[in-house]
């Protein structure tokens, strides 16, 4: 079949392809033609990972503010991922992110929480939507009272006219307040008359609720959306150009039924590509032939077109030249193409080792009543010609069915993406520079395991990297041969004179004395990472971290850059406390992306040391990067090279005392490594104090006078020959690199703040091992009892069910949160009550207090925490691993109902398995502003600027979910679309019949008491 590239369309990537290349941001369709055709057909992979990241953000926004008396700002807060979304998407997509942000923020905060997030749902989506669109503030607004504000007022007034109980408690709660605010204004002065107008609107209140409910509510609606859109207009265009484009495109999809899947033999003929908008061309004049059992190697410079080159052999079209193959590329089709990425955590889908490897696999990725038929299309079975055990056993992760992805180390998980291959069993394996990230152990293993594909199975291996492979078949060099016009060399580094007074820098000395960093101390998470370092690291040395991954060599340098403060011990910089900000210690972190947090290059250097544009392109230049090419690039654009090799640029520009980096080489072509290389040595000459996480010593081993090696949380290290412009070392000092252990299993005291909601306690216990949906079951069973009867007895009958609930399931003490500060302003609202009328009234010191209002408020309360407690239980004792494969039982049944819950499903998956990644992408962003804002010791930042920064990290925090979609889109792509999500789900036993009459039994009593 030959397929020739269409030269109008201009317009090469899909929402739902392999990696979006670096380009500029395309225009956004603004009316509706710009989605013509697309609004029936079903969500992609690309806008389902969007969703489910987005949906993420808005539900951890509404859980966040949950315990936080801030009225509605927590929807408008959540509300602004959604404006995102729905400026890019379809509403259809906004409703699979809205139901991600409903399931998790129920997870997260209990049903308020939920229900706060599909009304930031709808007003985000509405929002963005409208922008899009081009609607005017008028037809907005007036679209949100029609849309929101009409059908929210009918639901409420329909469930308290059901709920009638808990209409009375909530009506007497609202007399009581009204009654004690009329005591406040009249103690205070107001006139009778004025007293009397706000009694009357009480009292219309409570006797004409169904009238006036409806009226406030449409009314809120309009306050919040006008509100929300003059907040909004602006924010959600500027973060555009941060964002990864949304274009429409041909790709060779998946594979349909009837489709001749055949990717090899391939012959490419003059093949180049230009992306939509982009002056350079990515690719030039590929010729190219591939044979079954291959292992080609492709290399070449950063921004050359290797990754370019990987999506064409996977089914995308060319601009110019030809593809010849027997039949389609079979993006994830059995026996047609499998991709493995760069990083290892982003291609991960499943939150189970088995829940990843079988996902994709079946034949449920449709919504498509047509072809959607339940008897032949069964999700919650694994496809018989999958041997989990097997394909495991044979890429090294024999026994790990059951282990959660997030606790396998960057080998072990591209170990299970080479697995995810093998059960499609496919003819070509694209490797997308996938040991770029990797120790040497690691990198040797998943290379041996593609060698034994090529060997064992006879695949053709396309490995793009940036270092050749000696046992390689054939070896194609994109720079040498078919790099795009804009391809030039990089410029070469003029050294320590490039930047401004740099060789004025003063470099600090950085000692640390029996420092220990325990994450998560006194709770059921303990996990002591680092244990008994001690090291004394002169001024102006150069010291190497290396080992192992998962080692603890990123904490340790987060923790020498002054964001990780240690459990134990101390870290100082000169002999005062170690400050993190340009006049101390600066990180470089190892994921780029994360860093660059303004539109442009440029802007982002001088963004992240303080200078002007002069010092910003001196320090482009520093680094290879020309500034005539690169200082307007916007930072999507650039490859994951130049990316990283900005982000040093603005490091090398603030001039710190002490630069901490995280392997600084990682995705370097040979060129680009060579120019980092020098650019630190002219750091080193100026006196800065380096320490540089690698694992390529052998590349850094010339501006070493240290290396460190860490193995399980302990540091080993030796001194090596100063510098010769250096003061001797204190060799003492430097011999302590390692320490004799502490005594075991010390006791820390807890942080302030550490997040125990979201977390399954660690262990077994009998609550761990009933079936979710029983305990789903249990506590949607309480909401709706205390619903029905909002009264003491039943309040007590959910306490002891839920407290029941926390023996069985082995809750110890540390697990519970600390009371929050802000639950202190909740006080003001129980004082407003305590001042009603509601007898029987007693008088203390001279007031009159309401004991009837208290009663009711408490008991008002005490439903509220019921559902955060239940829900916190819940997750506590259920595994994120068992929802998964509850939700694939649903889609079950829903494809016998005609009811298609596929996507959603999906999306709902995707967002437990992203919340973790995207809460911890976020806590780095607002670090590494805060870093950006810090340049003193002591500098301590306003209300103003605290304000500033969340709002700026919020911003930025949602360009980076959407790349993190991107990543996860191109994952799902790669699978072939959705098909199965999970492993088989458990099976209910008796111990959930019992567990399913007890809590019956005691909330029928409390009913009836």
């Amino acid at each position: 079949m030959l397929r020739r590239a269409d030269r109008s369309a201009g317009v090469l990537v899909s929402a739902g392809v392999l990696p979006h290349p670096p380009g500029p941001s395309s225009a956004i369709p603004r009316g509706p033609a710009g989605f013509a055709g697309r609004r029936r057909r079903p969500a992609t992979t690309m806008e389902i990972a969007e969703g489910a990241a987005l949906g993420d953000l808005a539900a951890a926004m509404c859980v966040l503010t949950r315990l936080v008396p801030a009225g509605d700002a927590g929807t408008l807060l959540a509300a602004f991922p959604l404006a995102v979304l729905g400026y890019r998407r379809r509403a259809r997509v906004c409703a699979i992110a809205v139901t991600t942000a409903f399931t998790v923020a129920f997870l997260g905060g209990g049903i308020h929480s939920a229900t706060t997030a599909v009304g930031a749902g709808a007003l985000g989506s509405l929002i963005g939507i409208g922008l899009r669109r081009g609607w005017s503030v008028p037809r907005i607004v007036g679209t949100g009272a029609l849309a929101i504000g009409v059908p929210a007022s009918g639901l409420a007034v329909g469930v308290l006219s059901v709920f009638t109980d808990l209409r009375v408690l909530a009506l007497a709660q609202l007399t009581n307040a009204g009654a004690g605010v009329v005591r406040l204004a009249e103690a205070a002065g107001l006139p009778r008359p004025v007293l009397d107008v706000g009694q009357g609107i009480v009292s219309f209140a409570v006797t004409r609720w169904w009238l006036l409910l409806p009226v406030l509510m449409t009314v809120a609606v309009l306050v919040w959306v006008l509100l929300a859109t003059m907040a909004f207009r602006s924010p959600v265009r500027r973060v555009q150009p941060l964002l990864p484009r949304t274009t429409v495109g041909d790709l060779d999809a998946p594979a349909t039924p009837g489709t001749v899947v055949a990717p090899l033999p391939l012959r490419l003929a003059g093949v180049g590509v230009r992306y939509d908008g982009s002056a350079r061309t990515a690719l030039a004049g590929v010729d190219l032939t591939l044979e079954k059992g291959r292992f080609l190697v492709v290399t070449g410079p950063n921004g050359s077109g290797k990754s370019t080159l990987g999506r064409v052999l996977a089914g995308q079209s060319p601009s110019e030249g030809s593809v010849d193959r027997p039949g389609s590329a079979g993006l994830g089709a059995p026996g047609g193409t499998g991709v493995i990425f760069q990083r290892p955590e982003s291609q991960v889908l499943g939150v189970r080792v088995v829940d990843d490897l079988l996902w994709g696999t079946g034949n449920a990725d449709t919504d498509d009543p047509d072809t959607d038929d339940p008897d032949t299309d069964d999700p919650d079975t694994d496809d018989p010609g999958t041997d989990v055990d097997g394909l495991l056993a044979r890429v090294g992760l024999d026994g790990f069915a059951d282990r959660e992805t997030s606790t396998l180390s960057g080998g072990e998980l591209q170990r299970l993406a080479v697995a995810g291959l093998l059960a499609r069993r496919p003819s070509l394996v694209i490797s997308d520079e996938s040991t770029a990230m990797l120790d040497p152990a690691g990198r040797a293993d998943v290379l041996e395991l593609m060698h034994g594909l090529v060997r064992d199975d006879g695949v053709t291996v396309v490995h793009i990297s940036h270092t050749d492979e000696p046992a390689a078949d054939q070896t194609i060099d994109l720079g040498t041969r078919h790099c795009g016009d804009d391809q030039l060399p990089p410029a070469k580094t003029i050294g320590a004179a490039s930047w401004r007074s740099v060789e004025h820098i003063r470099g600090a000395r950085v000692e640390v004395r029996g420092a220990n960093l325990v994450h998560d101390a006194g709770t059921p998470w303990e996990h002591q990472v680092l244990t008994g370092v001690d090291l004394d690291i002169p001024a102006g040395h150069t010291v190497l971290v290396t080992g192992p991954n998962g080692a603890g060599k990123s904490t340790l340098a987060w923790m020498l850059a002054g964001l990780l403060a240690p459990t134990a011990g101390t870290v100082t910089l000169d002999g005062r406390p170690l400050h993190n900000g340009r006049d101390g210690s600066l990180l470089g972190v190892q994921h780029p992306r994360l860093a660059m947090l303004r539109a442009t290059a440029c802007d982002d250097v001088r963004d992240a040391a303080g200078t002007d544009e002069e010092t910003a392109h001196a320090a482009l230049r520093a680094v290879g990067l020309d500034p005539d090419r690169f200082c307007d690039r916007p930072v999507h654009e650039l490859s994951g090279g130049e990316q990283r090799r900005v982000v040093l640029a603005g490091l090398l520009a603030a001039h710190p005392r002490v630069l901490v980096l995280d392997e600084p080489l990682a995705g370097l072509d040979k060129a680009a490594k060579n120019v980092v290389r020098e650019a630190l040595h002219a750091l080193r000459a100026a006196g800065v104090t380096l320490i540089i996480v690698t694992h390529d010593t052998a590349a850094l081993a010339d501006l070493a006078d240290m290396t460190l090696t860490i193995a399980d949380g302990r540091v080993d290290g030796r001194p090596a020959a100063p510098p010769l412009d250096a003061s001797p070392p204190d060799r003492t000092a430097l011999d302590r690199g390692a320490t004799p252990a502490l005594p075991s299993q010390p006791t820390w005291s807890r942080p302030r703040r550490v997040r125990t909601v979201m977390r399954t306690l660690p262990g077994s216990s009998p609550a761990h091992q009933l079936w979710a949906g029983t305990k789903i079951g249990v506590l949607l069973a309480i909401a709706v009892v205390l619903a029905v009867d909002p009264s003491w007895p039943t309040l007590a009958a959910a306490a002891l069910v839920l407290a029941a609930w926390a023996v069985a399931g082995r809750v110890p003490r540390g697990a519970w949160p600390k009371p929050s500060p802000w639950l202190l302003l909740w006080f003001g609202s129980v004082a407003l009550v305590a001042l009603g009328n509601e007898p029987p009234l007693v008088s203390v010191l001279g007031f009159t207090i309401s004991l009837g209002g208290l009663n009711q408020a408490a008991l008002f309360l005490g439903i509220g925490l019921m559902s955060l407690i239940g829900v916190t239980i819940l997750v506590w004792t259920t595994p994120i691993s068992a929802i998964p494969p509850l939700l694939q039982r649903l889609t079950r049944w829903g494809r016998h109902l005609r009811i298609h819950l596929a996507r959603s499903s999906a999306a709902v998956a995707l967002g437990l398995r992203l919340a973790p990644m995207l809460l911890d992408d976020s806590r780095t962003i607002l670090h590494l502003l805060g870093q950006r804002q810090r340049s003193r010791p002591g500098d301590r930042e306003s209300w103003r600027q605290r304000l500033g920064q969340f709002t700026h990290g919020a911003f930025i925090a949602c360009a980076a979910a959407v790349r993190r979609a991107a990543e996860t889109g191109d994952a799902l792509t790669a699978r072939g679309g959705i098909g199965t999500i999970a492993g088989p789900d458990q099976c209910p036993g008796i111990h959930d019949g019992l567990a399913a009459l007890f809590a019956a039994g005691i909330l029928t009593v409390g009913v009836l008491l």
